[in-house]
């Protein structure tokens, strides 16, 4: 092998590592592109491969607890109440049911689709957990009037955040995808802003 040769394949391979590299950190925001895009379009096939619909049902399940429980500690009268425990134990149940409800196909793609959490979903101790199970699918708000951002929570998770720029005091509304293989990217969690 010539010189020329070998400086010609140590540039090609350097190319393509470097190829490699950044579309290693740019296909998370290919696969959110993805996901937004058969959300938008309704493309229930694309949808189910792009979320892993138990791991975004237990985060919901897991934050709604969390949020009911701080809510018990924070209140003065359910903290030093006995039947508050017994009464947070049988909501438990009833959150399990309306998230395995509530955590449809369609659901996930109007939240994906418009960036915003459903406002059905309470987690306060004697209310309502859904009011509505299934939303009606919304416009999505136009991309000036949302502020979005990116970022790495780890090599293997990314994290996009919404919010309405009008808005400042607003909680952004979170989207966590979870890396699943190289280049494949499934959504894992759904942070709620009221939850969080």
């Amino acid at each position: 092998m010539t010189r020329s040769n070998r400086i010609l394949t140590g540039v090609g391979l350097g190319v393509l590592a470097a190829l490699v590299i950044a579309g290693y950190f740019a296909s998370p925001i290919l696969a959110l592109q993805g996901l937004t895009a058969a959300a938008k379009a309704g493309d229930k096939a694309r949808l189910e491969s792009a979320v892993d619909f138990p791991a975004v049902r237990e985060s919901l399940k897991s934050q709604l607890k969390a949020s009911m429980t701080r809510k018990v500690e924070e209140d003065p009268k359910l903290r030093d109440n006995p039947f508050a425990a017994f009464g947070q134990m049988l909501l438990v149940g009833v959150v399990d049911k309306a998230v395995d409800t509530y955590a449809t196909p369609d659901a996930i793609a109007n939240m994906v689709a418009t960036n915003e959490p459903p406002k059905s979903i309470s987690a306060t101790p004697g209310g309502p957990v859904i009011e509505q199970p299934q939303p009606e699918v919304k416009k999505p708000k136009a991309k000036s009037d949302t502020e979005v951002r990116y970022g790495y929570v780890d090599l293997d998770h990314f994290r996009a955040t919404y919010r309405d720029r009008k808005d400042r005091d607003q909680e952004p509304f979170g989207l966590v995808l979870e890396r699943r293989g190289l280049f494949k990217w499934k959504l894992v969690k759904i942070e709620l802003p009221s939850l969080n």
